[in-house]
């Protein structure tokens, strides 16, 4: 391995170990030396490849990013119907909030920095233009096809996002309210009966 290789594969690994005790601890509660705990690194280590928890936080979150980036393309690269594609994009994106605990948990304690700092904020919003351009791509290429109506496919998208983001809230802050699962499949048949196009 070169150095470059060693230093990637250690910052991974610090970054890896900080998603595991935000999750655990939260945002505001965890410190450094439980990173380093979490790690098997000492304090000094993290700080040699992190100017400070900011810089940290910040390479954390857009590894969160990326990796949920990469399961949706990995999921749908294969698929040549724009319908199928529409339909595992939406029920991938619902899946985040059980499937990938830390997602939203990161995102969540984010959230609340949005006002304080601007390089979370830019973070966040490219995350979602990403996740918006995903889907933009799979709408346009169903119209072109003619399997969707003609909507704009951007507006669409972010309807798609806000209403899987809007049920995932809720089922987080109270998971007895309704059967998450069950919703989300009524809710996936709804989003795709009406963007399909009618044969006339």
């Amino acid at each position: 391995m070169t150095k470059t290789d060693v230093a990637f594969e250690r910052k991974n690994q610090i970054v890896r170990a900080t998603v595991d005790c935000i999750t655990r601890f939260g945002y505001h509660n965890f410190s450094m030396q439980d990173v380093a705990k979490s790690a098997g690194v000492s304090k000094g280590i993290i700080h040699y490849y992190f100017l400070n928890k900011d810089d940290l936080m910040l390479s954390v979150l857009e590894k969160v990013v990326k990796d949920i980036g990469s399961v949706l393309h990995t999921n749908i690269e294969t698929i040549a119907d724009p319908v199928e594609k529409l339909k595992i994009l939406i029920e991938l994106c619902a899946d985040i909030v059980k499937s990938t605990k830390e997602y939203y948990q990161v995102s969540m304690d984010f959230w609340t920095l949005i006002n304080q700092k601007e390089s979370v904020r830019k973070i966040i919003s490219e995350h979602y233009q990403s996740f918006r351009s995903t889907f933009t791509k799979v709408l346009e290429e169903g119209i072109k096809q003619e399997c969707f109506k003609k909507v704009n496919p951007e507006e669409y998208s972010i309807f798609i996002l806000a209403t899987i983001d809007g049920i995932s809230l809720q089922w987080l802050f109270d998971k007895q309210t309704f059967d998450y699962d069950g919703l989300i499949q009524q809710t996936s048949g709804w989003l795709l009966n009406n963007i399909i196009a009618t044969k006339d």
